[in-house]
């Protein structure tokens, strides 16, 4: 492979492929989260939660399909990179393309708002998972045995 020490394509291919392996791994994050949020619906008591905790759990179930569309656009990002990459490397001599190298800063700057966003989602849903649930539901302050 040619190699030109301006313009590093071995680092631009590593950096894609960390990338997909990041933002596969966050899918499947996304998956448990989301499954979590519909175990919480179905065994908390729908009725007696308070109107802001399933408002909650609608926002974190929005934000996560949300984030599940922006993984799919910045896997073809990566994908189309790395295919026009490809056809360079192919070239018998490999030219300088700021193209590429814009294209390959425009993705950095991506996954830096990509990860930034993730982890302020993902602390706030930790923070809200970590709640005790009973405080968003109106439990009676007495149980008869009888109702046991």
């Amino acid at each position: 492979m040619a190699r030109n020490t301006t313009f590093d394509l071995p680092r631009f291919h590593f950096e894609h492929t960390l990338w997909l392996n990041e933002t596969k791994f966050t899918e499947q994050e996304i998956d448990f989260f989301a499954h979590l949020l519909q175990e919480m619906r179905a065994f908390l008591p729908v009725k007696e939660m308070e109107p802001d905790f399933g408002e909650t759990l609608t926002h974190f179930e929005r934000e996560f399909d949300h984030f599940k569309r922006t993984i799919t656009g910045i896997q073809a990002d990566i994908r189309d990179q790395e295919g026009i990459i490809a056809d360079v490397i192919k070239q018998p001599t490999t030219k300088f393309n700021e193209e590429i190298r814009e294209s390959q800063s425009y993705l950095r700057e991506k996954m830096s708002f990509f990860h930034d966003n993730y982890r302020k989602l993902k602390t706030e849903f930790k923070l809200f998972v970590a709640k005790d649930p009973e405080k968003h539901i109106d439990v009676p302050a007495e149980v008869n045995e009888a109702d046991v």
